[in-house]
């Protein structure tokens, strides 16, 4: 069954009410007709030393058309100028092997340093120096969401992606002066949460975020059943605070109005039982694929992680590894 088929059976009203503003993120998860049978999933982790170096923001800076000699500045490989005027790339030390690229000539908004002169004349306050005024400029309207989707395909493949590994939409937030596009990566038929982000203007791709770093295949590893997946939500060495990370389609939960005039909570009288909202949730499903963690030092994997919903359409996400393959004690 699908996750929206679980939430329509349940209705809306009990979304609306684990989601209510105020809700403490206390509950207990029971499965109901899910398996008991383990099995095992393909793992990676991404070889972000292969990817942070010289040649790797060269070669991503000449993809894109800036100039600039590659230089480790604050601890991050850099390319093109940094005042302001020009388009730059960043490639920075994570686990994913991190980068970003930035053109504040194609920003509507984007404003210059100030110049600063050179030479032995009288100390000036920044505050009498003359400020140009930063107006609004027209790069005309953004490409539609169709031309942004291609136009990001475009550069990832320049930058070496394999794009066939990713999902690209493009999306507008009602600005004609800007669209934006996403890349997600597709794992086992599912969003692993790793992605390229980019923005367009009137003048072109303005800025651009995503990660470099090759994936080394791990092999197989055995994963929990789903029953026990569910028993992880209420384990504090897996679980994440209760709530849930999304909603089935046709799920979202209710928006509830604010009251027209403020409510001031009552007074205890003594002896009063305590408001100790628990949730009571059932996980009717569990769809599993491989999702992006970060481990304790640092290293970035993609491993099987079931997503579980619930009989009102709440998705809760975790971990599917099996223990064996776990190391409790790292980083102590």
């Amino acid at each position: 069954a699908s996750a929206a088929g679980a939430a329509e059976s349940a209705g809306s009203d009990a979304v609306g009410d684990m989601a209510a503003p105020g809700w403490s993120g206390r509950a207990t998860f029971t499965a109901s007709g899910l398996s008991d049978e383990r099995t095992t999933g393909r793992a990676w982790s991404f070889d972000a030393a292969a990817a942070f170096t010289e040649q790797t923001v060269a070669d991503a800076a000449a993809a894109l058309g800036v100039d600039g000699t590659p230089a480790l500045v604050d601890g991050m490989w850099s390319a093109g100028p940094n005042d302001g005027t020009a388009a730059t790339v960043q490639l920075y030390p994570d686990g994913t092997g991190s980068f970003s690229y930035y053109d504040p000539t194609k920003d509507p908004w984007a404003c210059g340093d100030v110049p600063v002169t050179e030479g032995g004349g009288e100390d000036v306050s920044s505050s009498d120096l003359p400020v140009e005024p930063c107006t609004q400029r027209d790069l005309g309207p953004a490409p539609t969401t169709d031309e942004a989707a291609a136009q990001l395909t475009d550069a990832l493949g320049r930058l070496g992606v394999d794009t066939e590994a990713y999902e690209v939409v493009g999306e507008e937030w009602g600005d004609e002066q800007w669209t934006y596009a996403t890349a997600h990566q597709v794992v086992d038929g599912r969003r692993s949460g790793l992605q390229w982000s980019a923005s367009f203007t009137g003048a072109g791709l303005q800025s651009l975020y995503g990660s470099l770093a090759p994936l080394v295949d791990l092999g197989e590893y055995d994963v929990v059943s789903p029953t026990e997946a569910v028993e992880r939500l209420s384990d504090p060495r897996f679980a994440s605070g209760g709530m849930p990370i999304a909603y089935a389609e046709g799920s979202e939960p209710r928006v509830e109005e604010a009251p027209s005039a403020p409510e001031v909570p009552g007074s205890l009288e003594p002896g009063s039982s305590l408001a100790w909202r628990v949730d009571e949730v059932t996980i009717v499903e569990a769809r599993l694929g491989g999702a992006l963690h970060t481990l304790t030092d640092g290293a970035s994997v993609l491993v099987p992680t079931y997503e579980l919903v619930s009989d009102s359409g709440a998705i809760w996400s975790v971990l599917a590894v099996a223990e064996e393959h776990l190391d409790f004690g790292a980083g102590r």
